[in-house]
């Protein structure tokens, strides 16, 4: 029997370059999963220490800005989607 051990946090060494085009590779993956809305919730589990490497704020305005250049998404009426 085991258990698992402490993980070790991942750390913010992303650079913006980098956290931006793993964003970028998960709203494809998204996509490709047939998600109709994406939000802060499907990211969250992957920010500061996790895939993207950035906080939620840092994530929450590149989701932003995607939505206002139409990359990828479009802003919808339902908050916090």
């Amino acid at each position: 029997k085991w258990t698992f051990a402490q993980a070790e946090p991942v750390k913010d060494d992303k650079s913006k370059e980098e956290a931006l085009a793993e964003l970028m590779t998960m709203l494809v993956e998204y996509r490709e999963q047939g998600l109709d809305e994406v939000g802060p919730r499907h990211v969250q589990p992957y920010g500061k220490e996790g895939r993207i490497g950035k906080s939620r704020g840092w994530i929450s305005e590149r989701l932003c800005e995607l939505a206002d250049d139409g990359i990828h998404l479009e802003e919808t009426e339902t908050a916090g989607t």
